[in-house]
């Protein structure tokens, strides 16, 4: 029996441990910063670190937009997270959104508030 690229993904994630969920099903969740942090860094530098439980299947065209108080942002993809520059001083908002192929927002996390310093 021939598997599909996309169902031999399934089945190894599956052996792996991992569930992998349609991007409907998911859920987002800010690990950092965490809720009402203080980021000290003069030049406004700061790394959003976002998990998504189950994680996706890759060949879905899902992707992670960065929202800086409600706004897209450019995020670059640095290790775990999304790294942000330029971030001006005082409070903030940050959210991470499910996005489609399409650009559509499938799902986002709850809003994490924290100050830059």
């Amino acid at each position: 029996m021939m598997l599909s690229t996309r169902q031999a993904a399934v089945v190894m994630a599956t052996m792996l441990g991992f569930a992998c969920a349609t991007a409907g099903a998911a859920r987002l969740t800010i690990l950092a910063p965490a809720q009402h942090d203080t980021i000290h860094d003069n030049s406004g530098n700061m790394v959003v670190t976002v998990r998504v439980d189950p994680p996706l299947d890759p060949q879905d065209g899902t992707s992670i937009r960065i929202l800086l108080d409600g706004k897209n942002v450019t995020a670059k993809k640095s290790g775990a997270g999304y790294a942000l520059t330029g971030v001006d001083r005082g409070e903030h908002s940050v959210q991470a959104a499910l996005v489609d192929r399409n650009g559509q927002t499938l799902r986002e996390s709850e809003p994490v508030q924290f100050t830059m310093w």
